[in-house]
């Protein structure tokens, strides 16, 4: 860390001659940015239309305005630009920046107040980060728990109608299925028997917008921490292998093959977010399953489910990470 470094190759001489922390609007070693009395009456000429009529000569030429060790506060060095027009801008922004860490500072001071006067610590919620709430009546969690279990409802009945209606797809389901032969060979195909679907693992975070994802389209995968793949096994030739779905480009080329599953309408419903070159891709169904799956499926296990995303991760991170981004477009493409 280059912080950690820096404090370790100074000089027992440079520890105590250090300067003293100034303010970072007006130079002044006596207070602190959060202090400053430059600010509010600065920022009040700012909003009529006026240049700042406080000289910030009076700053520079106040010897306090002069760290101790020789050491020069920035803002005071470059006040002089302020009196020039071309530096009134920089005025402008350094006024208004100093002002937000006022307003924050005072908003500070005032949730302690609070929190004396009542005796008891002002709740800061982990979800939204919003204060006088905790997460078990966050508004914000609740709302974003019925919008992912709506939108996981309306995904896994997608997935119902094509995988087990459609398909017939479950354990014991004879499949066709393509075995790579090399880059850009054509495949040779097999008959397998689907040995394991992991059913109770999926939910909507299979779901990608469309093919064209990563770094290349700026279609962003959610965190791998948030990934739900479908994970197929097929038992091929004695041999128990992955299968995925391998969808060809238009223009044919096998360099732009496509790992992706649609619907039966064409429409996007799961991403493979995994591949394994021993894994088989699917062709077509040859005999469907025996046992197909409940229908009990399409609600079981989905409160669960986002309670924990949602008591585990906050709202940034779940931004962050493109589980908010993910939801929306899935909400906008379907009318949710």
């Amino acid at each position: 860390m280059r912080a950690f470094n820096q404090s370790n190759n100074s000089t027992s001489d440079d520890k105590y001659t250090k300067a003293k922390s100034a303010c970072s609007y007006c130079g002044d070693v006596d207070h602190q940015v959060t202090k400053c009395p430059h600010v509010k009456s600065d920022w009040a000429m700012f909003q009529s239309f006026t240049i700042p009529c406080s000289d910030p000569d009076n700053w520079t030429n106040n010897p306090k305005a002069k760290v101790v060790g020789q050491r020069y506060n920035s803002q005071a060095n470059n006040a002089r630009w302020f009196k020039d027009p071309n530096g009134w801008s920089k005025w402008y922004f350094a006024c208004e920046k100093a002002l937000g860490k006022i307003k924050k500072a005072e908003e500070r001071e005032a949730n302690k107040s609070k929190a004396k006067r009542t005796g008891k610590k002002a709740k800061s919620c982990g979800f939204c980060g919003g204060v006088g709430h905790n997460r078990r009546d966050c508004p914000a969690m609740e709302a974003l728990n019925k919008r992912i279990i709506k939108a996981n409802a309306h995904w896994r009945q997608r997935a119902y109608d094509y995988f087990v209606k459609e398909l017939g797809l479950g354990a014991g389901a004879l499949v066709n299925v393509g075995i790579s032969n090399g880059w850009q060979q054509p495949d040779t195909e097999s008959v397998g028997i689907v040995s394991k679907i992991n059913w109770d693992e999926l939910n909507m975070f299979c779901y990608v917008e469309n093919d064209k994802r990563g770094w290349r389209s700026g279609k962003v995968r959610v965190h791998d921490n948030l990934q739900a793949p479908m994970l197929i096994e097929v038992v091929v030739k004695g041999e128990t292998r992955k299968m995925v779905w391998k969808q060809q480009s238009q223009n044919n080329n096998y360099s732009n093959t496509i790992h992706l599953c649609n619907d039966q309408h064409g429409r996007p419903l799961v991403d493979v977010f995994s591949y394994s070159y021993s894994a088989v891709s699917f062709k077509s169904m040859v005999s469907p399953t025996e046992q197909p799956l409940s229908d009990e499926w399409l609600t079981q296990g989905q409160q669960e489910c986002v309670a924990f995303i949602t008591k585990r991760y906050s709202m940034k991170k779940l931004k962050d990470w493109g589980a908010i981004d993910l939801l929306e477009s899935y909400e906008k493409r379907y009318n949710l």
